[in-house]
């Protein structure tokens, strides 16, 4: 995927396409880019590796690692 490095995750991925970030922990229901100044939980991601990371807050930079968080994350 591309982005401008520096740029937010979550304006990254809504560039490439994706609207997904996250599932609910609850019912599992799909979650997205919302409030964009880091105050709601619906943009969490797991990045490199870490669980709940406010993508529409942190930036972007080449190599990183983002996936689809499911529940409340779980650390490794």
């Amino acid at each position: 995927m591309e982005g401008a490095e520096g740029e937010p995750i979550a304006a990254a991925l809504v560039a490439n396409g994706i609207s997904t970030f996250r599932e609910s922990v609850d019912l599992h229901r799909p979650r997205g880019f919302f409030c964009a100044i880091g105050n709601c939980s619906s943009c969490l991601m797991v990045v490199d590796d870490v669980p709940n990371v406010r993508t529409c807050i942190v930036p972007l930079h080449q190599g990183m690692r983002v996936q689809v968080q499911r529940d409340k994350g779980v650390l490794k």
